[in-house]
């Protein structure tokens, strides 16, 4: 009868995957009270009661499952993820590093909550440093195992995981290097190649942008978020008609979107019914491209909300004081503008360039003045700084931050491999245009040179710092073996 029958393993786990956890629980209980050592059983009692939100008795269960067997890598993942919730960050890590060493198969399904977990509780330094050292240990896995699917998964989206930490701070160039690495790894999984798309969209990679889009879509065709994207890249290389097919097939997987209906109809009334329909060529670019937001807007508007940190620096202008009289030299009360005079505002430019190359990279935006008094920050644009400029315009902004302070002002390396430390934007806000510098971080130190000095500055939270004596020493040997 099934009534005498003893209880079964199997029977109570596919109770739990029918979602019945109080009669998987009972069920489990059942085994338990016959095996106190069946780890098994522990294991998924632990999870059944997780489900139902009983959390310190699913912590007894799991810890009874790992001392059952000691080779149970799964239950300490879990375990570990009760422990990051509730702040233990100490514990959760060396038990982390443990399920690891033993089932390193398994961590791709815990990598993106133990990320999100460490990213709320613990600073840039010490979620890229657990990273980091998870994504050592699994280097390290023998060769037998290396050809696992499963630990080929873990990898690559523990370095994909890493990628997006880099991302969430604008360490593009950082998130670059990440996500390129986790499209080699696992060259099927389609949302690596979509955030790489997206970075290199980013930073003006256009062709790459598309390349890597067309291949997440060839893995994801049913993704119309995806076939926006490139629409949006194919807009920037000038393919038009190409851009306007994304933008219809995105409105076709998802005709109730109206975000997506309305970028389609006014790509289409701009570029498409304004062109002769009979022409065989693609249309003429016309004067006025159209405002279609895109993941490089939808990133630089998080930085500006997220406010300064250590990543992120905002400056109202880089000329305020280029037009300073003698007069508004001698009156004012920064030693600064006694020191450098009307060259004050490109030097402060220019320390704080140097502070993101010295430490871990970051994003100076200007146009922005910060309010320190709690309201919101305003945004001024760089606009004002127009009239002050030998060429009036973005165009001659940028020449301007190259040659009178890049150039000027720090080492002659980050000058002639600007390209690599450092990318100049452009972006529209609240009807101002903000100029945006994203910045890498120096594969050398890098002093600035004021006048006979030159200075060695660093990010330390949201403020950038000179540092001198024994604590450059120090910092240098270490930052820049």
């Amino acid at each position: 009868m099934p009534g005498t029958a003893p209880p079964s393993f199997e029977e109570g786990k596919t109770l739990f995957d029918n979602r019945q956890y109080d009669d998987a629980i009972e069920r489990f209980r059942k085994i338990l009270r016959q095996d106190p050592a069946c780890s098994g059983a522990h294991h998924y009692l632990g999870r059944s009661l997780l489900e139902k939100q009983l959390g310190d008795e699913a912590v007894g269960e799991f810890v009874a499952a790992i001392r059952s067997n000691p080779s149970d890598g799964n239950s300490r993942y879990w375990l570990a993820q009760i422990l990051l919730e509730r702040g233990n960050v100490a514990d959760a890590r060396s038990l982390l590093y443990e399920a690891i060493r033993l089932e390193p198969g398994l961590l791709h399904h815990f990598t993106d909550t133990i990320t999100s977990s460490l990213m709320k509780q613990c600073t840039f330094a010490e979620t890229e440093d657990f990273l980091k050292s998870a994504a050592a240990i699994l280097a390290a896995v023998p060769s037998v195992k290396a050809g696992s699917s499963d630990l080929s998964r873990s990898r690559a989206q523990l370095i994909a995981a890493l990628g997006e930490l880099y991302f969430s701070k604008g360490l593009l160039n950082g998130a670059m290097l990440q996500y390129r690495q986790a499209t080699e790894i696992c060259p099927e999984e389609p949302s690596y190649h979509a955030k790489l798309a997206d970075i290199y969209f980013i930073t003006n990679n256009d062709e790459d942008s598309v390349t890597e889009y067309r291949t997440a879509i060839a893995r994801d065709p049913k993704n119309a978020g995806l076939h926006k994207r490139l629409g949006d890249a194919l807009v920037k290389t000038r393919r038009f008609i190409d851009a306007f097919n994304e933008y219809r097939e995105a409105v076709r997987l998802e005709p109730e979107n109206e975000f997506l209906r309305k970028v389609f109809s006014q790509f289409r009334t701009l570029f498409i019914d304004s062109s002769d329909s009979s022409a065989q060529h693609e249309p003429e670019k016309p004067a006025t491209l159209p405002v279609m937001p895109s993941i490089a807007d939808e990133t630089f508007q998080k930085i500006i909300r997220g406010g300064e940190n250590e990543f992120v620096e905002f400056k109202s202008s880089a000329l305020w004081s280029k037009a300073f009289s003698k007069e508004d030299i001698g009156a004012s009360e920064s030693r600064d503008v006694h020191k450098y005079g009307r060259d004050t505002s490109k030097i402060v430019i220019a320390k704080t360039i140097a502070g993101f190359l010295n430490t871990e990279g970051g994003n100076l935006v200007i146009g922005i003045r910060e309010n320190r008094s709690g309201s919101p920050n305003e945004i001024v644009g760089i606009e004002k700084d127009y009239p002050r400029l030998r060429d009036p315009c973005a165009d001659g902004y940028r020449r301007m931050l190259i040659d009178e302070i890049i150039r000027k002002f720090l080492p002659s390396g980050i000058f002639n491999h600007l390209g690599r430390y450092i990318r100049i934007h452009f972006m529209k806000a609240e009807d101002h245009t903000l100029c945006w510098l994203e910045i890498r971080k120096a594969d050398d130190a890098v002093f600035v040179k004021i006048q006979d000095d030159e200075l060695f500055f660093i990010r330390i939270d949201a403020e950038t710092r000179q540092i001198t004596d024994k604590a450059l020493v120090d910092y240098v040997r270490k930052r820049f073996p």
